[in-house]
């Protein structure tokens, strides 16, 4: 894995954004909101990337831009 000048080696995600606990995976939002559980940092992951196209999406709408 290609890693950013002067880091160590890093796990594929590079933030805090994710949390396990014993009841499974969540992702923190930038409004500081959990969402989950999901029953794989996978699954987090792909429901992260939704969540970051609707709040995108919407962003694009609420501007005029779509």
């Amino acid at each position: 894995m290609t890693v950013r000048s002067g880091e160590a080696e890093r796990p594929w995600f590079r933030s805090d954004r994710f949390i396990h606990t014993a009841d499974g995976w969540y992702f923190v939002t930038r409004e500081n909101t959990q969402e989950g559980p999901f029953s794989s940092i996978r699954e987090a992951n792909n429901e992260l990337s939704l969540y970051i196209r609707y709040a995108n999406e919407a962003f694009y709408v609420k501007a005029g831009n779509g």
